[in-house]
């Protein structure tokens, strides 16, 4: 079906779409270099754009670049969802994203939180409303195996309380267990079963099946890897080969912990520092290459200059403790043989 001639239609997605007007690349199937359109608003799950001239016949993907600082890019293999030509002679096209690398997806996100408003990263409030999140808890070990060895297959089944839309784009939260961070993921609705398991009749339960909006390379290299941290035993190694990671494993986002784990570690620990309490994300990211000098250094820089900083720089009080887990980390494990002395930058970096 081409869906180039179909009308616009009243848009029934679950994300927040933001209105901004700037200039992007579009490329069609068969083109040998990509042409300037204006984006009009964008979300999550997409955008819609105007450009001068029509798309294709039958055109059905494109590829979509966005702008993003110090002249990098964010990347996005999209479907054509529709396409209307306008009265001025401009071509209105709807398109919906399919697949982001780890990279993109995470500037992808940043963007649309410094777009919405620079709402705190830590605020457990589905996304600031970008998007449905679905939190999923690892029981133990093993259940993460599992969860993870599917994942890595392309599909995930989970059994949920409410309800999704088939085709509906989602945030998949996996949160980790002890000694483990969590992961963050993009994931589409793909198939959804109500079922009434021995035991559950008072209540409605759901069987969704997921499939993920990143390159399946990308996305089995991240579990081998992420695999190869998980504890097995007292004396498993957490950060081995992370720092001959490539940079889209480092940016993979993780995610955050939930409400009900931030009370239990509050509860054995006493009063929660900044970072967990406010940024718990870079504390899990931060675990992952514990121990590792060169992968620890390389999380850090990100924190600090890269894809994983915050929009507005860190408040004091979270900086003071990141400079204080580096220092403790200096003195433990030591300095690799690229960093001379120890980084120190203004915390608006």
């Amino acid at each position: 079906m081409n869906p180039k001639n179909e009308p616009l239609v009243r848009d029934r997605r679950t994300q927040t779409r933001i209105h901004v007007n700037i200039p992007i690349q579009v490329t069609f199937p068969g083109m040998t270099a990509p042409v300037t359109a204006i984006n009009l608003d964008i979300s999550w799950g997409g955008v819609l754009f105007s450009m001068t001239e029509p798309p294709p016949e039958q055109a059905s993907s494109l590829r979509v670049v966005l702008p993003w600082k110090q002249g990098e890019r964010i990347t996005a293999d999209a479907h054509l969802i529709r396409a209307k030509a306008l009265q001025d002679g401009t071509h209105l096209i709807a398109a919906r994203f399919f697949s982001l690398t780890p990279r993109s997806h995470s500037r992808l996100e940043h963007l649309l939180k410094m777009l919405q408003g620079g709402r705190a990263a830590g605020q457990n409030d589905h996304s600031s409303g970008l998007v449905r999140e679905l939190e999923v808890t690892a029981n133990d070990v093993d259940d993460l195996r599992h969860m993870l060895a599917q994942i890595a297959s392309g599909r995930l089944s989970v059994t949920v309380f409410d309800a999704y839309d088939i085709d509906q784009s989602i945030k998949l939260s996996i949160a980790g267990t002890t000694g483990a961070p969590g992961i963050r993921l993009r994931a589409r609705v793909v198939d959804l079963n109500k079922t009434q398991p021995t035991g559950f009749y008072w209540t409605e339960l759901y069987t969704l099946t997921l499939e993920f909006e990143h390159p399946r390379k990308s996305i089995k290299a991240f579990v081998d890897l992420f695999l190869s941290h998980v504890p097995e035993g007292q004396d498993a190694s957490k950060s081995r080969h992370l720092s001959e990671a490539p940079d889209w494993i480092r940016a993979t986002p993780l995610a955050r912990v939930t409400s009900a784990e931030k009370a239990r570690r509050s509860g054995k620990s006493g009063q929660p520092c900044v970072l967990e309490a406010d940024f718990p994300e870079a504390l899990n990211r931060l675990t992952v290459g514990w121990g590792d000098v060169e992968a620890f250094e390389a999380l850090f820089r990100d924190l600090v200059l890269g894809d994983q900083g915050q929009p507005d720089g860190w408040p004091a009080d979270a900086w003071e403790e990141l400079e204080l887990l580096q220092n403790v980390h200096d003195l433990s494990y030591g300095i690799s043989a690229a960093r001379k002395s120890t980084l120190k930058v203004g915390r608006r970096v």
